[in-house]
């Protein structure tokens, strides 16, 4: 577990004249953090925003056709799950299983199945991936963007580079591989920077030279969905 921050020992911040008060977890574009930095406070909040929205569409469930009850758990629950899951990346084990059972209750609603029956099957009818590879996806299609976008901001192009020009000859699966970025540290390897170019390096070469994002997050889910159990 990571050092807790020691407030005491930090020296008060002042904003015109007022003290401003440390506090133990802060809110930022709906992303909560504590002093631990655990995420523990932000999936208490995805998990709490998922059972109010499903408990209010519960009393729908046993009558609403089947595709309706898939588009409500697409359009009112899985963004509550993703959001900004790009963000949290060096959440444990523990947080990641909580995110699953949540994604799980979606597909309970959709086939009106009871608390304890398994969800694989039906996970796999619906053609859903399990959340840590659901985030990997949205991981590398931001990945893409941020390489091949031009409107993407270029502070986070620069942070990306080919291990070799993409007309350099080179066996086929060593084509458009990046650079992993040097590290030091296990807490940085968990970054954005890091983590999606590991990610990204262990996709097959022919979907990694996709030449459009449609295309690239529509074979990424092909992958994903051929591995995943």
């Amino acid at each position: 577990m990571r050092n807790k921050l020691d407030v005491a020992s930090l020296s008060p911040l002042w904003l015109n004249g007022v003290q401003i008060d440390y506090a133990k977890t802060a809110k930022n574009l709906g992303v909560i953090m504590d002093s631990y930095l655990s995420w523990s406070p932000h999936v208490a909040e995805v998990s709490r925003k998922v059972h109010y929205t499903f408990h209010s569409l519960k009393c729908l469930q046993s009558f609403l056709p089947l595709k309706t009850k898939i588009s409500l758990a697409q359009t009112l629950i899985q963004p509550i799950i993703d959001y900004a899951d790009a963000c949290y990346l060096d959440a444990t084990e523990e947080l990641l299983n909580k995110l699953e059972r949540l994604q799980n209750i979606c597909i309970r609603f959709i086939f009106n199945l009871k608390k304890y029956d398994h969800v694989s099957s039906f996970r796999k009818e619906l053609k859903w991936l399990p959340i840590r590879l659901r985030r990997n996806s949205r991981l590398l299609c931001l990945l893409y963007n941020i390489l091949h976008n031009p409107k993407m901001p270029s502070y986070l192009r620069e942070r990306f580079s080919f291990s070799r020009p993409s007309d350099a000859p080179c066996r086929s699966h060593l084509k458009n591989l990046l650079k992993s970025p040097p590290h030091s540290t296990d807490f940085y390897s968990y970054s954005f920077s890091s983590h999606a170019v590991r990610l990204w390096n262990a996709l097959p070469p022919d979907i990694r030279g996709c030449q459009t994002l449609a295309l690239f997050k529509s074979r990424v889910k092909e992958h994903y969905l051929s591995i995943s159990s």
